[in-house]
């Protein structure tokens, strides 16, 4: 292309049509030239930082975009894509910072307050994030995306009424909003309201061929799973356009036909290729989560004995699940609160993670800062009303990843109980394969799984010998085959009464849960066949050699 003789005002309105027309490559070497005739040329270093963020690009477009503001620090779009950037690359209180210098320039500018609820919805603090989406509503009624968002953030504060009226809001302003209609479908799920579940995860597939949406209708009806619907997702797996997402959802559907078959082989690989493309679907995010959990995490050794203690919080006594997924845990957690004292579930709140996995980034001490991660814990815990006289304070916590943090539990929590939820390996590798865990980084991928469990087992093993008597053992199998006196056991080790109630948790019209376990645990207990899934083993044999636990 000849440009040599075109002004910079025209050079400039050309870049900004072929980055319209998404052809990127002529918009960056024009918006290039542009920059190397006149540095200070604010459109062209702004619109080439914001084509880097589109491109992925992420290291020059924050460059680039932090020039734009030093260029004119008063123009509040470069504020807007820098943080946008900063959320995408899971750096939120960067984005933070940046979108707070924004709202000082325009204070209600409805593009940044937005922006501020997926930063602070990203770093957990709902409340805050809360407040921002219905700040954009007040500004923005008609924003289909906040009503959304917000929905979402109210689904996990527990206010579900809320949640799906935000929900409905975001489909009566936009009736083709396919995720507003899939995340209904989830808050009804979970509330388990199955029929109005099934018929909103339909609507969503219908509108825009959403595969995860199928995925979630045939978990509640698998009769879907016809000839007819597996031309479709053929179909959309195999189009070029379609995007990771689609492609992984469209493997994990092909294995169930599979598994129908009893191809136990086919539907293993389409197992693992679902889960490939999910990994890529969130690349750059998971990346940053597998080298957290797999590596930085398990290297912290203030975390294996702690020299400081808070005896003043002994009158709190949590109850800790922990274990690897697919363990059992939220059986146990609904056990445990459905006796006759009312005790708060807290699920997977995961707050020692959010508070100490901050230090473990910025290599700060854990011993040194112990005061103030006391304080903050606390505090969360109270947020979430789990900490309450009236429950005599006693709250369960089935984050399971906190086997990492059980010293500093026993150090926050003097009288906290342990629970070690364990299960026959294969079956938890085999469950975490065939249902897909979303967010959960390192489960998307063998080798990642293995290195996990392995962790795992090596840090429960360590914590036992430090503290042999602060621990309990809850092995699933034994207890599926003998529900009574192993309930009973674990009651008495958690200082509550029994009742026949424990096991007739399935009864309870206030059940709700966020867990891949939802549907099952609205069911009596039952004995699981426990050599259902020795027929996965050879499959997972070059792993599992390689661990003691394994075989």
């Amino acid at each position: 292309m000849n440009n040599k003789n075109l002004s910079l005002e025209e050079m400039l309105s050309l870049a900004f049509k072929n980055h319209k027309d998404n052809n990127f490559r002529i918009a960056e070497n024009l918006y290039t030239k542009i920059i190397k005739i006149n540095p200070n040329q604010f459109d062209a270093v702004f619109l080439l930082g914001s084509l880097w963020f589109q491109t992925k690009n992420y290291k020059d477009s924050i460059r680039m975009l932090t020039n734009a503001i030093k260029i004119n620090p008063k123009n509040i779009n470069p504020y807007q894509n820098l943080g946008a950037v900063f959320v995408e690359i899971g750096e939120s209180q960067k984005a933070i910072d940046v979108f707070n210098r924004a709202i000082k320039i325009q204070p209600n500018h409805p593009g940044v307050l937005y922006n501020l609820g997926n930063a602070y919805k990203d770093l957990g603090k709902l409340e805050k994030a809360e407040s921002y989406y219905e700040a954009t509503i007040k500004l923005e009624p008609r924003n289909t995306k906040a009503h959304n968002n917000l929905g979402n953030i109210l689904k996990n504060l527990r206010k579900n009424e809320k949640a799906i009226d935000a929900f409905k809001k975001a489909i009566d302003i936009d009736p083709k909003h396919i995720n507003a209609y899939h995340n209904l479908a989830n808050t009804y799920k979970e509330l388990g309201n199955f029929d109005e579940s099934k018929q909103f995860y339909k609507k969503s597939f219908d509108l825009n061929s959403n595969l995860e949406s199928l995925h979630a209708l045939a978990e509640l009806d698998s009769q879907i799973l016809d000839e007819g619907i597996k031309g479709q997702i053929i179909k959309i797996t195999n189009n070029k356009k379609s995007n990771e997402n689609n492609i992984a959802y469209g493997n994990f559907l092909l294995a169930k036909y599979e598994l129908e078959k009893n191809n136990f082989k086919k539907e293993f690989d389409y197992l693992i290729k679902g889960h490939s493309h999910y990994f890529l679907s969130r690349k750059n995010t998971f990346q940053k989560g597998v080298n957290y959990w797999l590596n930085d995490l398990p290297k912290v050794n203030e975390l294996k004995k702690l020299s400081v203690e808070n005896k003043d919080n002994k009158k709190i006594k949590p109850i800790f699940i922990v274990g690897v997924p697919r363990c059992g845990s939220t059986l146990i957690e609904k056990i445990i609160a459905s006796g006759s004292e009312v005790i708060p579930m807290g699920e997977e709140i995961g707050i020692f993670n959010y508070v100490v996995g901050k230090r473990v980034l910025k290599n700060k001490s854990i011993n040194d800062d112990f005061s103030n991660i006391n304080e903050e814990i606390l505090d969360l815990y109270k947020e979430k009303n789990l900490i309450s006289k009236k429950n005599n304070y006693v709250f369960t916590d089935k984050t399971l990843d906190n086997f990492f943090f059980i010293a500093l539990i026993k150090k926050i929590f003097p009288s906290a109980k342990i629970i070690n939820c364990k299960r026959n390996p294969l079956s938890s590798i085999i469950s975490i394969i065939k249902n897909n865990l979303g967010a959960v980084s390192w489960a998307h991928n063998l080798e990642n799984i293995f290195k996990f469990f392995d962790i795992y087992h090596k840090k429960i093993e360590n914590f036992k010998k430090d503290y042999p008597d602060d621990i309990y053992d809850l092995i699933l199998e034994n207890f599926v085959k003998n529900p009574e006196s192993e309930s009973k056991k674990l009651m008495k080790y958690c200082n509550l009464p029994w009742d026949k109630k424990c096991l007739e948790f399935y009864k309870r019209k206030d059940l709700v849960s966020r867990t891949a376990s939802n549907i099952q645990i609205r069911k009596p207990i039952f004995n699981d066949a426990s050599n259902k899934n020795e027929k996965y083993k050879v499959f997972l044999e070059d792993y599992g050699n390689k661990y003691s636990w394994f075989n």
